[in-house]
């Protein structure tokens, strides 16, 4: 505990004299989409060719982030995400459907760089920002619902261990609160044993900042 207090107080030090004296810190929840890239195609279910369709459904993720900077600024974060899918099976011959849904729980440290539009040693209450950055996460508890025979039971040690997605976006600061909306494009595979399917995911977050 000692040793992980003295290098988050390293990392605080080192961000703060890299960047400036200026930081904030902010505080946010939202939601997501996510999107996976299986490919859509067809199951067999008790002998029946079904098609199949791989869609997201909407989640939620809240967490907190420290901003160093002033035009251009770093932004290290902790979050905790709910993310959610469906997988559609549809009869050929019937038309009937049945659909397997799965809540996904993982927590996530985003690494963000922007860049402030307005600079905000002259303008501090309002804020435009573009910014990118990497995401890495990982899967801590997984739920799944299913109602077919086309896909096992599915539990956290499916996922990889670490899920890296690059982070893009845009974002707006006015007075304590702001607003970001971004897309994380899925760059390792999600599950292990060869599936190389990718996570991507649009979001969008409100918060509130404290600046100092």
């Amino acid at each position: 505990m000692k040793k992980f207090n003295l290098i988050f107080l390293s990392t605080f030090f080192v961000f703060s004299f890299g960047f400036g004296q200026h930081f904030d810190v902010r505080a946010f929840g939202g939601t997501n989409v996510l999107q996976l890239t299986s490919d859509n195609g067809v199951s067999l279910i008790d002998g029946v060719v079904h098609n199949k369709k791989v869609s997201g459904r909407v989640g939620t993720q809240f967490g907190a982030a420290l901003t160093f900077g002033t035009r251009f600024y770093v932004q290290p974060g902790f979050q905790y995400n709910v993310l959610s899918t469906q997988v559609v099976h549809e009869n050929t011959e019937t038309g009937n459907e049945l659909v397997d849904e799965t809540t996904i729980h993982a927590i996530s440290v985003p690494l963000k760089v922007g860049f402030r539009l307005i600079d905000p040693e002259t303008e501090n209450l309002l804020n435009v920002r573009v910014f990118g950055g990497l995401d890495g996460s990982h899967i801590t508890s997984v739920e799944h619902s299913k109602k077919s025979n086309a896909i096992d039971d599915i539990d956290a040690s499916d996922f990889s261990n670490l899920i890296l997605s690059a982070d893009f976006g845009i974002g707006i600061d006015l007075f304590i609160f702001y607003a970001d909306l971004g897309y994380q494009l899925g760059l390792s595979p999600v599950f292990t044993g060869g599936d190389n399917a990718k996570a991507n995911a649009f979001y969008a977050n409100l918060g509130i900042r404290l600046s100092f």
